[in-house]
């Protein structure tokens, strides 16, 4: 796995490239405030099959930090498919976590055929409001700045309580790149504070989203699996259902998970192991 940059619309772009590098692409793009280091485990599960590449959004990771007003899905969206068009990549294999599918459906609705297959973590057309407003307050309220990794650390185990089942060297593998380590010994989560603005969804602003991305979810003509944390807030059961309508969706549930699974969970592992052949 290497690191790599492009510079795209104003703003230099960082991403993973790994896995077998004549093999068919597998973007992955990660959720809200994470980075593309998020999917280091499916770097080892499926790059004897794929082309890996997982790409920092805007404002996260290693990629540069641009004015608060450009951190929207359709701006994201436009991001993802500059990359691809950059890399010379007509269609993908796509694995999207929370954000990462939506802004894959963002795409789908106006590009569905870039897609060979997709890949959705715990996110589907509509949000549920819950999980909006649970996520909403955490970017309000988290701290911008902890005395050290350990706390950061904890922060993130004390908002998740499945971690603390976890080995501790499983939680930190997870959290090594998403907290910066500063000069002075403190510590960051290593993307923009500028993306907690223009967060306060309201109900009209999740129906807007949720007619993008259902638009762009039945436009898809590819194979479609779903990862749901059994505990998740953000993705309701009877959203789920009404996404069973598409006739090449397979939907699998990992147990004890809330929003949402890692990837390193034997379900979430065996699933995209199965749906993303060799």
């Amino acid at each position: 796995m290497r690191d790599a940059f492009l510079e795209l619309d104003g703003f230099r772009m960082h991403y993973l490239d790994g896995g077998t590098p004549e093999a068919p692409p597998l973007l992955m793009v990660h959720g809200l405030t994470r980075e593309a280091h998020s999917f280091d485990p499916v770097f080892e599960l499926l790059g004897g099959r794929y082309r890996c590449l997982a790409v920092d959004i805007r404002g996260r990771g290693q990629s540069g930090w641009t004015d608060a007003e450009t951190y929207t899905m359709a701006q994201y969206a436009d991001d993802v498919l500059a990359f691809l068009n950059a890399l010379g990549l007509e269609q993908v294999a796509y694995l999207g976590t929370s954000m990462g599918g939506i802004i894959a459906m963002t795409i789908a609705g106006r590009e569905p055929r870039r897609f060979a297959r997709l890949a959705l973590n715990d996110i589907g057309p509509d949000i549920a409001a819950a999980g909006s407003e649970r996520i909403r307050a955490h970017l309000v309220n988290i701290p911008e700045r902890f005395p050290s990794y350990e706390a950061a650390l904890n922060y993130e185990i004390d908002r998740y309580p499945w971690l603390a089942g976890r080995p501790r060297e499983v939680v930190h593998a997870q959290y090594r790149h998403m907290i910066v380590r500063e000069e002075d010994g403190g510590c960051r989560f290593h993307y923009d504070p500028g993306i907690r603005l223009g967060r306060a969804a309201t109900p009209e602003s999740r129906r807007t989203l949720g007619e993008v991305c259902w638009k762009g979810y039945r436009a898809l003509t590819c194979p479609i699996l779903l990862i749901r944390g059994a505990e998740t807030d953000l993705l309701a059961r009877e959203t789920v259902e009404d996404m069973k309508r598409h006739p090449q969706l397979t939907v699998v549930e990992v147990p004890g998970v809330g929003h949402a699974p890692s990837l390193v969970e034997p379900e979430a592992a065996a699933a995209l192991s199965e749906f993303f052949p060799g």
